[in-house]
């Protein structure tokens, strides 16, 4: 029986959140500005580095709040790693408020949570070469029970089924401020990249945050700031952003919106 689409405890809407046409225009293509693709590559380096004396290539994605950015930075960086020749997955792991399938253009009816809930396979569930070298799985049918799919033995299973396929994984998950899906994945990945909007993360969002991934024995790799402005730029985060453990925050910084 297909899930129902219907709300349930999903992460609340932010006005920050713009139209899906215009975050697509954020996606990275031929026509981005090439201050953008660098800043991109300039974080897929930092992310390489990071990771290059761990055999785990899974990474997933947050920020504390909705509407910072983190759907379209982890759709990008995948897009990035991809152009280097690796083999790239990513995985939309918001099944309470999904994004991926429409910036993307696939199709929705199967995804994560069919997989995990036996309704598809693997196969069947990922989208080949959305982008060269990049496949993707979707969120699928919104599930009653995201957290409890997550926790389940049948995603720490699917992980390592996947690692033996992609040179990297990246996950996209809520925010961790609102649900605590994201850490569920704490012990099955290498790290978390967080995601920081310029001017609207705050010193308490990242602070909060970053209690709370630190109870959960997360490992934050680094951070991205998002919607930068060309002149100055904020601060309000930086008493947390430097108190924190991270690899490449202060230099990875990009223009993205949703």
């Amino acid at each position: 029986m297909a899930f129902k689409n219907k709300k349930n405890d999903k992460a609340p809407d932010s006005p920050l959140r713009v139209s899906k046409a215009k975050s697509r225009k954020y996606i990275l293509n031929d026509t981005t500005k090439f201050i953008i693709t660098e800043a991109y590559k300039s974080a897929r380096t930092n992310l390489m580095f990071s990771l290059s004396t761990s055999k785990n290539k899974v990474i997933t994605f947050t920020s504390s709040s909705p509407a910072e950015g983190k759907s379209t930075t982890c759709i990008n960086m995948a897009i990035t790693l991809a152009t280097t020749g690796s083999k790239v997955l990513l995985i939309d792991s918001d099944m309470r408020k999904p994004t991926m399938h429409s910036l993307l253009r696939v199709d929705k009816s199967k995804g994560l949570s069919s997989i995990l809930s036996g309704m598809c396979t693997v196969a069947e569930a990922i989208n080949s070469n959305v982008r060269e070298n990049l496949d993707v799985i979707v969120a699928g049918p919104l599930p009653p029970n995201p957290a409890e799919l997550i926790g389940s033995p049948n995603m720490a299973e699917l992980i390592d089924v996947l690692k033996n396929h992609y040179d990297y994984i990246l996950i996209d998950t809520p925010p961790v401020n609102v649900v605590s899906d994201s850490q569920l994945y704490n012990e099955l990945v290498a790290g978390i990249v967080f995601v920081i909007r310029d001017d609207v993360t705050t010193h308490n969002d990242l602070q909060r945050a970053l209690k709370n991934i630190k109870m959960a024995n997360g490992k934050v790799l680094g951070f991205i700031k998002t919607a930068c402005k060309t002149t100055g730029g904020s601060s309000t985060y930086k008493k947390s952003y430097y108190n924190y453990d991270y690899a490449y925050g202060s230099n990875s910084k990009v223009n993205s919106e949703q």
